[in-house]
């Protein structure tokens, strides 16, 4: 049996941990008496081990195999969760995500290896996308899930049950068979990668999409919040508009991607995102706010889809490092959006984040589509 049904289900899971922190922000806020700002750290703290951690994970995934590496982290990612569950402070909580972060970071871009080393690259495009929706589910899910849960019982339940669901994953992974990688994998280190100008070009992309995408998302909630004064469910449902747009630009991709081209996606891709994050400064009624936040993930699911197809063939020799760095790359970028938009959020400079990130995402779709 193929490992990528299980694959696609612990990367969900995934999905549903680590951006479920932005409805329940303000639940946070009050269980720990802290501001946003400084909670929000936890993120930074999460994005920062994912990213770094990719350097581990590659050499390892492309020597030992992807599966095997996944067995081992999704256990430990679960022990992460669970102290989640059980911090008392913002400094417990902060070092709990750190830890859960460092897991985490195996599960999607070591899934996005064995994509490619198993789907051929005709295909592939379109497997990406369904990988996309799946994990777009669980964003949209993790948003509707989270406020529910916190507004009817406690954001401390949500991670214990993230916690059990990670471990019945893994007991079916111990039933699937290992795909064997390219024996030359590890042979290419990450210098050789990166002494290609492509590449470093590639990664700098990348870095700045994480930077603008994930800095400006993690604030929604906050945002909703201050604007409409939502309680957490009505956040949690309003932020999964997100989810939604992301899933849908997902299920298109096998479509419009032999159609378009990928320079024609990755084009209206930063054009939907800069326009929404634009429409967002304007105040208008929580409608047209959700409304926006489903175009964000729809751009978004076409630009960086198309990044994610490009990542597989940077390096197809050591795949696993290749997109190691992509990961690196994508959420080194989160965890310093997510800092310094936090200061400016504290600040009472919401507008001066959404006009970045509408500029700065749809200028980058236009340089993704120059460049092949």
């Amino acid at each position: 049996m193929s490992p990528l049904p299980w694959l696609f289900a612990l990367a969900a899971c995934v999905s549903l941990d680590g951006r479920m922190l932005a409805p329940i922000l303000p639940a946070l806020t009050a269980t720990f008496g802290a501001p946003s700002g400084e909670v929000g750290l936890a993120m930074t703290a999460y994005t920062s081990a994912y990213g770094v951690c990719q350097l581990v994970y590659g050499p390892l995934s492309d020597r030992y195999g992807r599966v095997r590496v996944l067995r081992v982290t999704a256990v430990l990612f679960a022990l992460g969760s669970v102290l989640s569950s059980l911090a008392g402070s913002v400094g417990e909580f902060v070092g709990a995500r750190l830890l859960t972060g460092l897991f985490a970071a195996a599960t999607i871009p070591t899934t996005f290896a064995y994509i490619g080393d198993t789907v051929p690259y005709a295909r592939r495009q379109a497997v990406i996308g369904r990988f996309g929706a799946v994990i777009s589910g669980g964003e949209a899910l993790a948003a509707a899930l989270a406020g529910a849960v916190t507004y009817f019982v406690s954001w401390r339940v949500l991670f214990a049950a993230y916690a059990v669901l990670t471990l019945a994953l893994v007991l079916a992974l111990l039933r699937v068979r290992e795909a064997r990688s390219a024996p030359r994998a590890a042979e290419l280190g990450y210098a050789a990668i990166l002494r290609d100008r492509r590449a470093r070009r590639f990664y700098a992309v990348t870095l700045s999409e994480g930077c603008l995408v994930w800095g400006g998302a993690t604030y929604f909630g906050v945002l909703a919040s201050q604007r409409y004064g939502f309680n957490d469910l009505q956040i949690g449902l309003l932020l999964a508009c997100y989810g939604l747009g992301r899933i849908g630009g997902a299920l298109w991709l096998g479509r419009l991607a032999p159609a378009l081209g990928e320079r024609a996606l990755a084009s209206w891709g930063g054009w939907i995102e800069g326009g929404a994050f634009a429409l967002l400064m304007l105040g208008l009624p929580w409608p047209v706010f959700g409304a926006c936040l489903g175009a964000i993930g729809l751009g978004l699911a076409f630009l960086h889809s198309t990044l994610q197809t490009r990542a597989t063939e940077i390096a197809p020799a050591a795949r696993g490092k290749a997109l190691a760095l992509f990961a690196l790359g994508y959420f080194a970028g989160a965890a310093l959006g997510t800092a310094a938009f936090g200061w400016l959020v504290d600040a009472g400079a919401s507008g001066l984040v959404l006009a970045t990130c509408a500029v700065g995402l749809a200028a980058l779709g236009q340089v993704v589509a120059r460049r092949p």
